[in-house]
């Protein structure tokens, strides 16, 4: 895991550090170390790193695309995404911005999907 999605998937599971802290397994009751969570983080890296991975692993994040192609699974595909524009098919309001610019299909699929 790189630094850059070892962030991102550490903000996921953390909810951008928004979740209740017991809940969370880096906090000092889930952290065997008996150390508030900064500390953890700072003094155990590969530990951190390791919890990080293990529950990413475990925690699959929930795309468009993977929500569409649960229940669609024989659904039409090009590059691996969709044909049909997540836009239409989830309802969205409007296209997301970039959309033919700066983002592609792949992209827009490939977003998480809030719950």
């Amino acid at each position: 895991m790189d630094a850059v999605e070892y962030l991102k998937q550490k903000n996921r599971m953390t909810n951008n550090c928004t979740i209740a802290c017991n809940t969370c397994p880096l906090a000092i009751e889930n952290n065997n170390r008996n150390l508030v969570c900064s500390n953890f983080v700072r003094r155990y890296n590969e530990e951190v790193v390791e919890i990080v991975e293990n529950w990413a692993k475990e925690h699959p994040e929930k795309t468009y695309k993977s929500v569409f192609l649960e229940k669609f699974p024989d659904a039409a595909k090009e590059d691996g995404v969709p044909v049909a524009c997540v836009v239409a098919v989830f309802g969205e309001k409007k296209k997301p911005e970039g959309c033919y610019n700066s983002i592609t299909c792949s992209d827009c699929w490939n977003r998480e999907v809030e719950e």
